[in-house]
């Protein structure tokens, strides 16, 4: 069967091209035009790769024409952006365009991955499901907010003219070839260097990405359009998850927590100096600390029950991470 996989050469999306291929299905990759070719350089030749643009609807047209089914992975997943209307082009009308090219071409299935960041946050350690409301309007989360509005974008596109469309909600994926890095991935390479000795209230959920990947293929496969899947992994507090990264790299494990006061007064002058003078990404962004306290933990039973996925433990992740992160050191 012929994949069309946008964002072929990020973290999930490189991982999926390989995991078709091990399957002996026929991946066509799809990458940004001047985007990082190294993650799918050994692959050149191997399978399709086509250039184009989420903002170019004849590119997007070339590559549904050359599929069956499609999983749109591509998208601006960070913090801070020095153009913040980067977030709406990509995350919204990229989305848009990916459905109507599938529209035009008869594309039997689209997975969409949106983000579990969509489904809101606990102040509780209570685990939410693919029905809980978004609650982080509040925060100026601009990738958040964009997502879910692709999200819906891909839902209305669904109940209007019929999209055969199954969504997805990955939970924070760790693994190896995270070349971006990710935001899972930075701190996880920062604490296996040591240079994390702190920790925040709150937790998240993490997965293995070769799970998330499978789950991805499983929603291909067995998802009901109009559908939508959680791809949970292991709800952690955030101290547990450093404290694994760092048990795992042999590094001190994070032994002082840090007030939610002072991390956002911290965010606020690391945000204005990233837009006022380093235009570079802040380490820690007003977003990123207003999560602190926070739960993203979340129930993956219907993506169990439907789908047949069973996520594995979550430390043979994070040793592949820091083996390859520290490869790459």
């Amino acid at each position: 069967m012929r994949v069309g996989v946008t964002g072929a050469n990020g973290f999930i999306g490189n991982h999926l091209v390989r995991f078709l291929l091990a399957r002996g299905e026929a991946p066509v990759a799809f990458v940004q035009r001047g985007s990082d070719p190294r993650p799918l350089a050994d692959l050149r030749g191997a399978i399709p790769q086509l250039e184009g643009d989420l903002l170019d609807p004849a590119s997007l047209d070339r590559l549904a024409g050359a599929c069956d089914v499609l999983v749109h992975l591509a998208a601006v997943n960070r913090y801070w952006a020095e153009d913040p209307a980067v977030f709406a082009r990509v995350n919204v009308a990229g989305a848009r365009n990916v459905a109507e090219a599938c529209r035009r071409a008869g594309t039997r299935k689209l997975v969409h991955a949106s983000s579990c960041i969509t489904l809101g946050a606990s102040d509780a350690p209570v685990p939410r499901g693919e029905d809980a409301p978004f609650n982080l309007g509040a925060l100026s989360f601009a990738y958040a907010e964009t997502k879910r509005a692709g999200e819906a974008e891909m839902e209305r596109q669904a109940r209007e003219h019929g999209l055969p469309v199954v969504i997805v909600h990955p939970t924070s994926a760790v693994g190896e070839l995270d070349w971006g890095p990710t935001p899972i991935g930075k701190p996880v390479a920062d604490i296996a260097r040591g240079l994390w000795p702190v920790y925040v209230a709150g937790g998240a959920c993490f997965i293995d990405v070769q799970d998330a990947v499978r789950g991805l293929w499983l929603a291909l496969e067995r998802g009901a359009p109009g559908r939508r899947y959680l791809l949970a992994g292991e709800n952690l507090t955030n101290r547990a998850f450093m404290s694994l990264v760092a048990e795992v790299a042999g590094a001190a494990r994070p032994r002082v927590k840090v007030p939610r006061a002072c991390l956002a007064a911290l965010a606020a002058g690391m945000e204005w100096a990233a837009d006022h003078v380093t235009h570079r990404h802040p380490a820690v962004t007003r977003s990123m600390a207003a999560l602190v306290g926070r739960y993203l933990w979340f129930d993956g039973r219907r993506a169990r029950e439907e789908l047949g996925f069973e996520p594995g433990p979550l430390r043979p992740a994070v040793e592949r991470a820091v083996r390859w992160f520290r490869s790459r050191a």
